[in-house]
């Protein structure tokens, strides 16, 4: 009986798809395209009626764009844009918007603020919405491309790099001798040999007992790869993997001589990072079909990373990632020595964990699709379609045993898992979803239960856009019910985490971009002003940071944020916050847009005394398109990044991270180096590691998640692993750039001969950007 309920339910979707079509069709173009010091666009949305029926008045046409602006101007007299949340319009009538019978054209010409920079920035997502309030996705879309040429031709007058597109190409043949025998690379090393091949040869790995589980797992990786047909008079391969003392926590070494593997670590961390390192000089078929042949590099290495934290940031709460594949994405950052995977899993447009006992965070939050009123699942932020249970992007969430099942992979490869939970902005959807459970317990008699976790004050009257153009985003800091919901949320994920028998260390408590507005007129807010003399409306943020503080202090769990948890406003000036620099409060220093003068932040912060994690957005946000092509997908915010632009970063001396301001105007070093803050001693000691991020707005599938990262990830890599880079500690600009150039064009061979064959074949293959041959 349940097979012919699925049949028929199946057979429904089918029909309701093919229904869709045949009704309207849709033609998006570029009219006009302003750069300059008054930048808009203007653009005009063609519907077609291609059904045999009259489209009554009244319809509505919904669709999704970050890149348009809320305030965009309609140009047809009887239809006008109505910003909803976030990505997500509606085109309306001013009274009724006007019928249209069978074969009628409409035009919809408007206006907007802001340049058009890529194909991908067009309306997209759209649904359609007859008066009757029945919906249908408009699947016969089309939208005109805007080519490099033509947008060359657009911006002559401005000095944007559009010309410019990165080409992994190196200009001359590198011996091996000359490079590091993989990446990221090697403290010190010294090739004592030629690369041996070994054919077919038997194969024995020994273990320390201290070391057995590191010892099994590169057993399991050579056996996946190397497929020999033994011949036994060939002499086979032994591989050691030794405990031995004085080395530090990460640090490892290996002794490559003949057909004798030696690698030495104090810690299996050390040991682990070593295996992986013997595995990174397979050859690529090794990761692939499999070989009966390994390469063994006559090498002696000797190796440990410069910082202590080296993360890779993942937002799912705006796209959603499925479990298999955040897996892939641990192998991967194990395989490259990182070992912080901070995972962002709430944000306005998504709620992605289980919290028992609160269902409804995932039943509503966990969802998006297509209503008027968003009372029973989230809109479809980035047109992630307008069925809730057709929406892989849009839908989806961790169970509790998916998130146990994360965070011990991801442990037994030291990786630590810091979840982000965001408030007391970007948080919507918790909020929306503890609405919804308040209008349900009450509608049940339980007010009390009603209260308990209850986020948003219902008399609020606050008005204010958060940086992702949302408006009611932001929970309220001045009710008991907020701070009970974000210790649940603790308590709960402190559970997963102890039943996977894994520690929970650190937290991620968001903090960044809190909407200026918030608890203006908020009359829970008033009240307990006047309740508490001693706190002034303006420190509200303030109050709220340290009372999540002190919830985590309370369950042994170190708290950290974006960089706005300690920082103040001193007029129109953002400076460090002073109050909170003795909490030891991790902070992650994102905004540093080249040539808006906030570049230098990392240092200000850690010379007040707070830990920093360098996350620079010009430099490690791999959401930046990677070039300025209208081709290339991705935010241009804060300029674009390549694999280049995050090999070349110089935590130590971020002054030397840019060539060009995000305006396209030359990046003065000297200049730079004069109005950036130095680093004390104190701040010094406080750069505790660096960060990638990738956040999802335009990230819509795995394969695009791949793309976004690979190959640019490996610069980061780079970096994060072994720090400032040879060539900026170099005297001169000129002694620097010509060292860097040549420091560079041997990384990029390393990149095309071993880096990118391999990730054609690794775990799976990856969907990475190809470069020109």
């Amino acid at each position: 009986m349940r097979s012919i309920y699925k049949a028929v339910f199946l057979l429904a979707l089918i029909l309701g798809y093919l229904e869709s079509f045949g009704q309207v069709s849709a033609r998006w173009e570029l009219v006009e395209n302003q750069f300059g010091n008054q930048e808009y666009h203007q653009a005009k949305l063609t519907l077609i009626n291609t059904s045999d029926k009259t489209l009554e008045e009244g319809w509505n046409l919904y669709f999704n764009t970050i890149f348009i602006s809320v305030a965009t101007q309609s140009l047809h007299e009887e239809l006008r844009f109505r910003h909803l949340q976030g990505d997500f319009f509606v085109i309306e009538g001013k009274s009724k918007s006007p019928a249209m019978a069978p074969g009628d054209t409409l035009v919809i010409p408007y206006k907007s603020q802001g340049a058009f920079l890529k194909n991908s920035y067009a309306p997209e997502g759209l649904i359609f919405e007859r008066a009757d309030r029945s919906f249908f996705e408009v699947r016969e879309y089309q939208t005109q491309s805007l080519s490099k040429q033509d947008l060359l031709q657009m911006i002559e007058e401005t000095s944007l790099p559009v010309a410019h597109e990165e080409n992994l190409i190196s200009k001359k043949e590198w011996e091996e001798s000359q490079l590091p025998p993989f990446l990221p690379s090697p403290k010190r090393w010294k090739y004592h040999g030629p690369t041996g091949r070994v054919k077919n040869a038997g194969l024995g790995v020994v273990g320390d007992p201290e070391f057995s589980d590191v010892a099994a797992f590169l057993l399991q990786r050579i056996k996946m790869g190397y497929k020999p047909k033994i011949n036994r008079e060939e002499k086979p391969i032994t591989i050691q993997v030794n405990q031995v003392d004085g080395l530090g926590k990460e640090a490892y070494r290996i002794r490559i001589e003949d057909r004798k593997v030696v690698i030495s670590a104090t810690s299996a961390q050390g040991a682990l990072y070593g295996v992986q390192s013997f595995l990174a000089m397979m050859p690529a078929d090794f990761w692939g079909k499999g070989t009966d042949e390994l390469l063994l590099s006559q090498v002696e290495i000797e190796d440990e990373p410069a910082f202590g934290y080296r993360g890779l940031f993942l937002d799912v709460a705006r796209n959603f990632q499925p479990k298999e594949q955040i897996f892939k994405l641990l192998d991967l950052m194990s395989f490259y020595k990182l070992n912080v995977f901070h995972f962002n899993l709430a944000n306005d447009e998504g709620w992605r964990i289980e919290i028992p006992g609160l269902p409804e965070l995932t039943d509503f939050g966990g969802r998006r699709g297509f209503s008027r009123d968003e009372q029973d699942f989230l809109w479809p932020y980035y047109s992630s379609g307008a069925y809730p249970d057709q929406s892989p992007s849009g839908t989806g969430f961790y169970s509790k045993e998916d998130f146990k099942e994360i965070i011990s992979y991801a442990h037994s490869l030291h990786i630590e898992v810091i979840p982000e939970l965001g408030v007391p902005a970007h948080s919507r959807a918790a909020i929306l979803a503890m609405e919804k459970r308040y209008r349900e317990l009450m509608k049940a008699g339980k007010p009390e239960e009603a209260l308990r976790y209850r986020l948003a004050d219902p008399d609020d009257r606050s008005v204010y856009l958060s940086a992702q153009n949302f408006k009611g985003n932001t929970v309220c800091v001045c009710q008991e019910s907020t701070y009970a919901f974000y210790e649940k949320l603790i308590r709960e994920i402190k559970t997963m985490y102890s039943e996977a028998q894994v520690p929970l260390l650190s937290w991620h408590t968001g903090g960044d971009e809190v909407p200026r507005g918030a608890w203006k007129a908020s009359p829970i807010c008033d009240d307990f002003l006047a309740k508490n003399p001693e706190i002034e409306r303006e420190d509200l943020n303030d109050y709220f940071r340290y009372r999540v503080a002190q919830l985590l202090k309370k369950e042994g769990i170190g708290h950290g944020g974006w960089e706005e948890i300690g920082q103040s406003h001193e007029g129109e000036q953002i400076v460090p916050n002073e109050k909170f620099s003795d909490q030891n409060w991790r902070l992650y220093a994102w905004n540093a847009v080249a040539g808006w003068g906030g570049e230098d932040m990392a240092y200000r912060l850690a010379n007040a005394g707070y830990p920093v994690v360098i996350c620079s957005s010009a430099n490690f946000y791999f959401d930046l398109a990677y070039s300025w092509d209208p081709d290339e997908r991705g935010h241009t915010w804060s300029g674009v990044v390549d694999t280049y632009q995050a090999w070349k970063t110089v935590p130590g001396r971020l002054y030397l991270s840019h060539d060009q301001t995000i305006d396209g105007n030359t990046w003065d070093w000297k200049v730079a180096e004069a109005r950036f803050a130095p680093l004390t001693e104190k701040g010094k000691s406080n750069i505790i590691g660096v960060s990638g991020q990738l956040w999802t707005e335009t990230v819509k599938s795995p394969d695009m998640m791949e793309y976004y990262l690979l190959p640019k990830m490996l610069g980061y890599v780079e970096r994060s692993w072994a720090g400032d880079p040879i060539w900026s500690f170099l005297e001169s600009e000129v002694e620097m750039k010509k060292a860097r150039a040549e420091e560079w064009d041997g990384f990029v061979y390393l990149l095309r001969q071993k880096e990118l064959p391999r990730l054609r074949e690794q775990f799976g293959g990856f969907n990475f950007r190809e470069t020109a041959d």
